[in-house]
């Protein structure tokens, strides 16, 4: 609360009033004074000050829907095309989550296809937004949320989905612990021993549909079988689309790069 106005307004009141003779003057004139300094000086710039704050904080929520709809773009690409359950559950977020208006669901699709056409990694989006938020655990830990139930609105889980979702665990600083906590509000998981760190391995297991405790015949197996599924080659000859195409060739690099890095960390 602003007193400099009340306090300097209250002092000329005490000095004009004296001067004037009133009886009880300088009471008076404090009281007259400070109240003309309230509402000629104080009021003015609470006010400001409050729109100010009003306007900070509605940036900062503009900054993370950003960052939402930019990576969940990613997370719906990334098993294939864009399916309507994806299309509906963005519109969800937009109409009833974050309850934006016309103009705001304009910039939010814009944003979310500017993301599901660019180059940029998953990875490069998730530490953008860890930059802006990451000192605000409980931004990190809902967007994690967010994810998860964009990976789940179209029902199971991708390989491809899991591995963004490992990859983001790593670059929020998610311990597996909290990162399994998260996954069971959206998916039956198995009540096993679980890890209580993420390790960066995880990414490449999941890609790969296998686990850390696999042996590496099972792994070599699950790779190989992967792999003539998505060969481009293969796609090719069953007539695939330009589209279906580009995306059998990014999951075939990814599947081997998978593979080749549990076998260097495994073999060494």
């Amino acid at each position: 609360m602003e007193i400099k106005g009340k306090l300097l307004s209250g002092l000329a009141g005490i000095f004009l009033f004296d001067l004037l003779g009133i009886p009880f003057g300088g009471l008076i004139g404090f009281i007259v004074g400070s109240l003309v300094g309230h509402y000629l000086f104080d009021q003015p710039k609470e006010k400001n000050a409050e729109d100010s704050e009003f306007k900070a904080y509605q940036r900062r929520q503009g900054t993370f829907f950003y960052h939402v709809f930019r990576m969940c773009a990613k997370m719906a690409k990334s098993d294939g095309p864009i399916n309507k359950q994806e299309v509906t559950h963005m519109e969800y977020l937009m109409r009833n989550q974050f309850r934006m208006n016309e103009r705001g669901r304009e910039q939010a699709i814009k944003v979310w296809k500017a993301a599901k056409d660019s180059l940029d990694p998953f990875e490069q989006f998730a530490r953008d937004f860890y930059n802006d938020f990451g000192r605000e655990r409980h931004h990190v830990l809902n967007m994690m949320d967010m994810l998860f139930a964009m990976a789940a609105c179209d029902g199971g889980l991708h390989p491809r989905e899991e591995a963004l979702l490992l990859r983001a665990g790593g670059v929020f600083h998610i311990s597996r612990m909290q990162y399994d906590r998260i996954k069971s509000r959206y998916y039956h998981t198995k009540s096993t021993v679980q890890q209580t760190r993420w390790t960066p391995l995880d990414p490449h297991y999941a890609i790969l549909g296998a686990q850390p405790a696999d042996t590496l015949e099972i792994i070599k197996k699950k790779y190989r079988a992967l792999a003539v599924q998505w060969h481009p080659d293969k796609m090719a000859a069953k007539g695939a689309t330009p589209e279906a195409l580009r995306h059998a060739k990014e999951k075939f690099q990814q599947i081997n790069e998978a593979y080749e890095k549990i076998i260097q960390v495994r073999t060494n």
